[in-house]
């Protein structure tokens, strides 16, 4: 899934997120969850520039990671321009490659 989200354009992956299934949209707030309490193994280097990118986005990735929320109110958050073109650009280039790798030694 994630793979296939990576694979689509900016303009198609806002469009792609207000018509995937849900399950999409509680992978991706799982992803968001697991970066807020540091469940992934990253470099300190990886960390820093993910705090960078994170950084105007932190209240909007807070509420994607609360559990409490309905999947409507965490769909209209990554349909913002900012919010989700800056989840996806995260899972681009900071979390498919650590999820690989950590799969790869395993």
């Amino acid at each position: 899934m994630f793979q296939i989200m990576k694979q689509l354009k900016r303009d198609e992956r806002l469009s792609f997120l207000k018509t995937c299934p849900d399950e999409c949209i509680h992978a991706l707030c799982e992803v968001c969850f697991n970066l807020l309490h540091q469940s992934l193994e990253l470099g300190k280097d990886k960390k820093y520039r993910l705090k960078k990118k994170l950084k105007p986005i932190r209240v909007d990735v807070r509420k994607l990671a609360n559990s409490k929320l309905s999947v409507k109110t965490k769909r209209k958050l990554l349909s913002k321009p900012q919010v989700g073109d800056g989840i996806f650009t995260i899972l681009a280039s900071t979390i498919i490659p650590a999820l690989i790798s950590a799969i790869a030694s395993k």
